[in-house]
């Protein structure tokens, strides 16, 4: 028999989304599977939860509150800038984006792009790539998946192991091989005994197969390097039209420099060189000082560091309802070059790095709200950037 478990709590989630968002994620891992869950007001709600394991599963809903709590409680969002546009959002949109055809669901958080969703996804990307190359990048091609072992290096499952997609072949035996025809291997228990060792992961992000390519190697100048992928995230539960997919894409921009200065400076300029194509469209936006989510107890002190001196920076824009983050502006510092080991040529001053990510989803979700579901009547300075 199961049932439906409630729990409260003494102050309401939906005041920090940074919290909520730690704390809906982290769930699943402290509940041990995934039930159907949804965060309301200041509680908790869990469907299908057999009787006798509901005591058990509300002290874990409970644990996991206390530690996002303690995680976040120190640590608040800073607007540094906000710009209220011409267009109000429209709700809906997705749907709309269904029944033209332009977009299509082909599995739980996986899409597939056509028509003139599919051309302003590419003109987009044009415009960034043009954006980036105005500040010195040149562009590379990566693959799909980075070592596991080259996530372990930049310290990934330390904060974010939850996300991770590995990937692992069959093993090389007859039985794997016959459980590959016949279906049973991906059939659910089987608890990967034809499978081998995961050496593989979906790259969850763009800059890390920069970093790969590049460690225990030296540069013998300034690099800038951006890239378009299809990243990877694994989401146990709340992916829902374009805002929280499984396969997503992005473009980054990656810049080492010996010089922080000019590290920071890059950041700032391309932020800005953001901020005016949005602000010249007439689309509302806001930037604040963001944190990246850990679960570990140890995630406290790196997340109020990068708080405090606004070393990640997101840019968000309002959807029908609630804002999301479209794009990130990060400053490793000299983390990630002392992981990989690339030093400079030139001198021997560290090297630091920074990166910028725009996620298109999010980004072409929001445009669309903003500005209509027909991009033939968008607004000519619009039309005009994006050359359609």
């Amino acid at each position: 028999m199961t049932d439906r478990l409630e729990v409260s709590f003494e102050h309401e989630l939906q005041q920090n989304s940074a919290m909520r968002k730690s704390f809906f994620e982290s769930l699943p891992y402290f509940m041990g599977q995934p039930y159907e869950v949804s965060v309301v007001e200041a509680g908790v709600i869990a469907d299908n939860v057999p009787l006798p394991l509901q005591e058990q599963v509300s002290a874990a809903i409970r644990e996991a509150y206390r530690r996002v709590v303690t995680d976040h409680e120190r640590v608040t969002e800073r607007s540094l800038h906000s710009y209220e546009g011409t267009f109000p959002v429209q709700a809906g949109i997705y749907e709309f984006l269904q029944r033209q055809g332009w977009i299509k669901s082909t599995g739980m958080g996986k899409v597939t792009y056509s028509g003139k969703l599919a051309e302003v996804f590419i003109n987009l990307d044009a415009l960034i790539l043009r954006l980036c190359e105005k500040h010195g990048a040149r562009q590379e091609v990566f693959p799909v998946a980075l070592e596991s072992k080259s996530l372990q290096r930049a310290r990934y499952f330390d904060t974010f192991a939850q996300h991770a997609f590995f990937v692992a072949p069959l093993k090389t035996t007859l039985e794997a091989l016959a459980a590959a025809r016949d279906g049973s291997v991906i059939e659910p228990g089987n608890d990967n005994q034809h499978l081998q060792t995961p050496d593989w992961v979906l790259s969850p992000t763009v800059c890390h197969h920069c970093f790969e390519s590049l460690k225990d190697d030296a540069l013998d100048s300034v690099r800038k390097v951006t890239a378009l992928n299809q990243c990877a995230r694994y989401e146990v539960h709340g992916t829902r039209s374009m805002e929280r997919l499984r396969l997503y894409w992005m473009r980054e921009f990656i810049h080492f420099n010996t010089d922080a200065e000019a590290i920071a400076s890059s950041l700032d300029d391309i932020l800005d060189d953001t901020i005016k194509i949005l602000t010249r469209w007439g689309i509302s936006h806001e930037v604040v000082t963001a944190s990246d989510p850990f679960f570990s107890d140890s995630g406290t002190a790196k997340r109020m560091f990068q708080n405090t001196f606004a070393l990640k920076r997101e840019l968000k824009l309002p959807l029908s309802e609630g804002s999301i983050a479209c794009a990130s502006f990060n400053n490793h510092q000299e983390s990630l070059t002392k992981s990989f080991a690339i030093t400079s040529l030139a001198s021997d001053a560290n090297l630091n790095s920074c990166c910028v990510g725009w996620g298109y989803d999010r980004l072409l979700l929001c445009l669309f709200s903003q500005l209509g579901g027909d991009p033939d009547q968008w607004p000519a300075t619009v039309r005009q950037d994006l050359k359609i």
